[in-house]
């Protein structure tokens, strides 16, 4: 992942003394994103934690967040982990599942954010999750504002690291560090 980096500091991601939250599910793009800014911490000169998210979706869930506990603790990386009702939230509220659980895992970063726990929330979302937004922006109509795609930066606190990584780049770093992950069964 040799452009992250100084994709990070083109964009003025990170100041010196925050901490950074990284939203964390165990899936690989949230574990080499967790990884890497971990290995540059002292060159960024920040503290990064994990927070990780368990929706209360499947029941394999809480097998997810104990992998992300074990690594940070394996890492010596703190963690923050919360317990939502994703299902419950899109009964009451009429969402999809996907929307509810959107819904609880960002108020779950507001209140990290709020609470003076972390100063931002870097999301793994990479080169192939952008070209994926901008397509399908284009298909729902949304003109050219659409299809820019996600910014490296959104609210002065959600940052994207990893938005110009390729995911065969991120699938290399896994390899080369011999990192393991967790494959959550609904995404295929």
């Amino acid at each position: 992942m040799e452009g992250v980096l100084e994709y990070i500091k083109q964009n003025n991601m990170i100041k010196s003394g925050e901490i950074i939250g990284v939203a964390c599910s165990g899936g690989r793009d949230s574990i080499s994103l967790l990884h890497f800014l971990n290995s540059i911490k002292s060159e960024l000169d920040c503290e990064v934690v994990a927070v990780n998210v368990d929706h209360g979706i499947r029941t394999t869930s809480a097998l997810d967040t104990e992998f992300v506990m074990q690594f940070c603790k394996d890492h010596h990386i703190r963690a923050y982990k919360f317990k939502a009702e994703a299902l419950k939230v899109a009964k009451e509220e009429k969402l999809t599942i996907e929307q509810a659980a959107r819904k609880v895992r960002y108020g779950i970063f507001e209140t990290v954010i709020k609470k003076g726990l972390v100063d931002k929330i870097a999301l793994a979302h990479h080169l192939n999750d952008q070209a994926e937004t901008v397509l399908l922006n284009i298909v729902r109509g949304a003109g050219l504002n659409g299809a820019r795609g996600m910014e490296p930066i959104r609210d002065n606190v959600y940052i994207r690291p990893l938005l110009t990584t390729p995911r065969e780049e991120i699938m290399s770093y896994l390899d080369e560090y011999g990192l393991e992950f967790v494959e959550d069964e609904t995404n295929k």
